[in-house]
């Protein structure tokens, strides 16, 4: 593996964010910036939140606050990715003593991280992390000067990719709600900051990845390196590093093949007719105003009120959300399992009573 070579403060690397519902593109696009030899993205893992309440005010590092953090990063969910023991990553973090911000020592983080692909000089470090889309305001304040790639997907292969790999609950107007939520909030934060953040369809990324490519490193001040494309020939290298991870073989398997359009438009031949028109009502003109045509346009009262439930669930869960961690982490974590269940049960039930269709 590759160790990252800095030439310069890391107060001068920027960071970028690359966001996106689960099962969007994130993936892929942080593969293709990975494989650029000047750019570093770790697997994704949420800990600069998820910390930031603990040491977004930190200012001044000693030993034991250090070794603190640590322990505290090495406990994150999927940090495991990173394929970096307790010790290497305290003497990396160690060299960061002193006087710094906790954004510095993000990027300090950042850089513990050895690439299977070739370094040069690090000009750039990215963290990808779907679970950001609902949370894009907050990154924004955290790091007001970075720039943010926002990927969107079809609102029906998302949910058909998302109910593959048992990320959420098959709810069809739950999940498209969640993509229409996170586009409104990303489209929201571009009117605001259009120099900094940048909208990319998956289907176009994956149709044409060089020419997007291209203007993507373009917006991000970097030289625009062809190699990145063939990402993929380093498959060995990957399964030899992640060998038995459910990750690499099961969920991103397709990852380690070159980038093709066959992942697009499968709701139409997978989707049952029935739950095209629940994605088509929840998503709405906001489908249009994103590039995706509804194959439902027009709608019966039935299945209004079948939707409205789910609907005034999703309002109000992720406001609550957004509001901050008021709640204790596991409260919240509770909470989301017991109101997951009831939606569940209450989805089966309305199911077997009701035909939107009829």
């Amino acid at each position: 593996m590759s160790h990252p070579i800095v030439n310069q403060p890391l107060s001068d690397i920027p960071m970028f964010f690359i966001i996106g519902r689960p099962r969007s593109g994130t993936t892929m696009l942080r593969m293709l910036f990975e494989a650029h030899p000047n750019v570093l993205v770790p697997p994704e893992s949420p800990f600069i939140l998820n910390l930031y309440k603990k040491y977004g005010k930190v200012n001044h590092w000693d030993k034991e606050l250090i070794k603190a953090y640590c322990d505290d990063v090495l406990k994150q969910r999927y940090f495991e990715k990173w394929l970096i023991g307790k010790d290497e990553l305290l003497k990396n973090l160690m060299e960061a003593e002193g006087e710094l911000s906790f954004q510095t020592m993000v990027k300090k983080t950042c850089l513990a991280y050895h690439s299977v692909y070739d370094k040069q000089e690090i000009r750039l470090i990215g963290d990808k992390n779907p679970g950001y889309s609902l949370y894009i305001n907050r990154i924004h304040k955290l790091f007001p000067e970075a720039k943010i790639i926002h990927l969107t997907r079809d609102y029906r292969d998302n949910y058909l990719s998302l109910i593959n790999v048992n990320f959420e609950v098959p709810i069809v107007p739950l999940v498209v709600y969640r993509w229409k939520f996170a586009l409104r909030l990303a489209r929201k934060l571009k009117r605001k900051h259009p120099e900094l953040v940048y909208s990319l369809k998956y289907e176009d990324l994956a149709a044409n990845p060089e020419k997007h490519f291209r203007e993507l490193c373009y917006f991000m001040n970097i030289e625009f390196n062809p190699s990145v494309l063939s990402f993929h020939e380093k498959k060995n290298e990957f399964e030899k590093a992640y060998s038995g991870s459910q990750e690499i073989n099961v969920i991103h398997k397709s990852l380690l093949n070159p980038i093709s359009t066959s992942r697009m438009e499968l709701w139409k031949t997978q989707m049952a007719k029935k739950d095209i028109q629940l994605a088509d009502l929840v998503a709405g003109k906001t489908a249009e105003e994103a590039g995706y045509n509804r194959h439902f346009t027009s709608f019966g009262l039935l299945i209004y009120l079948k939707v409205l439930p789910i609907l005034i669930y999703g309002s109000i869960m992720y406001r609550l959300m957004l509001l901050g961690d008021h709640l204790p982490h596991r409260m919240r974590i509770w909470l989301n399992q017991v109101l997951g269940i009831f939606l569940k049960v209450y989805w089966k039930l309305n199911k077997r009573k009701v035909n939107p269709l009829k």
